[in-house]
């Protein structure tokens, strides 16, 4: 039986993610934040904590997991990303996440991890057109993506790549576009769903 980490499990994607892999029989232990507020999250075990803080990092990241999906990070709606107003927590938050997660694995000799990174890291200039949006692997670099939210997610692509170079991970990384849908959040700044009024 795979034993497998989910952090960020209290979120949209994480909470379904837990659901699907144990409806597959594997051993979950989810983790976040918070709890998810629209779904129960069928965990094996859930740990609330922060992953800013290295020592929850060392409790949840043990040397029997099979693999990680690394989808935690402080992010949200256009309401959130795109005011300018969180950055910085946006920046330091999810990028010291990134950096505690890969030195754990690195440590306790996981090697099988998976990273939700975002179509926010393709260029601006790329998304102008929405009837020929570019989403190419070759239109990434030179960089410019659309937020520093963006630019953290392609700064901790580019690290995760880095930890599976010199470590031997094997990494697996996504670029999510807006996803949204059944238990997603809908108020509070950072929903992503068309009609932010709709219960």
């Amino acid at each position: 039986m795979k034993r497998i980490l989910v952090l960020g499990a209290g979120g949209f994607i994480g909470g379904h993610l837990v659901n699907r892999l144990k409806g597959e029989g594997s051993l979950v232990r989810g983790v976040d934040l918070k709890n998810n507020e629209h779904q129960e999250v069928k965990a094996d075990e859930f740990v609330k904590g922060d992953l800013r803080d290295p020592s929850i990092v060392a409790q949840v990241v043990t040397k029997d997991i099979d693999e990680i999906y690394q989808l935690a990070a402080d992010m949200g709606g256009a309401g959130y990303i795109f005011t300018g107003e969180n950055d910085a927590d946006i920046m330091h938050n999810s990028a010291t996440i990134n950096l505690n997660v890969l030195n754990e694995c690195r440590v306790k000799g996981v090697r099988k991890i998976f990273y939700s990174s975002s179509a926010c890291i393709y260029p601006e200039r790329n998304q102008l057109d929405p009837e020929h949006p570019v989403c190419s692997e070759d239109s990434a670099y030179p960089a410019e993506p659309d937020s520093e939210y963006g630019w953290e997610k392609l700064f901790s692509e580019r690290l995760y790549l880095a930890y599976a170079k010199n470590f031997g991970m094997n990494v697996h990384i996504a670029r999510f576009h807006n996803v949204f849908g059944p238990a997603g959040t809908w108020t509070g700044g950072k929903e992503k769903v068309p009609g932010s009024d709709v219960p």
